[in-house]
């Protein structure tokens, strides 16, 4: 018995104003504009890290749950035997600056 594909949902309105958008792009009528952060991340010390932790009043393990990644990381991380890379400087910039946002995001990945 032969699978019958599943035609996917859309809103035609959007795909209608998305094809427009690209033939007015196409005839030089609109440019499309992109933006590029060039602020890269600062460097996190083992201290400033730990003190993110404490900020969110969670245990090690906890805060690794959090970020979604091993407990040894994060634990690598507070000591200053390894430093996180650019995403994780990134969701660690969110952790300190909008705390709720991260647990928000952990909860509803879990859910």
């Amino acid at each position: 018995m032969p699978k019958t594909a599943k035609i996917p949902d859309f809103n035609f309105a959007d795909l209608l104003t998305s094809m427009q958008q690209g033939a007015a792009h196409a005839a030089g009528k609109i440019t499309a504009r992109t933006h590029r952060i060039k602020i890269r991340p600062a460097a996190l010390t083992g201290a400033d890290i730990a003190g993110i932790r404490a900020s969110l009043n969670v245990s090690q393990a906890v805060f690794a749950d959090l970020l979604n990644v091993p407990k040894a990381t994060a634990v690598a991380w507070e000591r200053g035997l390894r430093s996180p890379s650019g995403a994780a400087i990134r969701l660690l910039q969110i952790a300190q600056n909008a705390p709720d946002t991260l647990r928000v995001a952990a909860v509803a990945c879990s859910a």
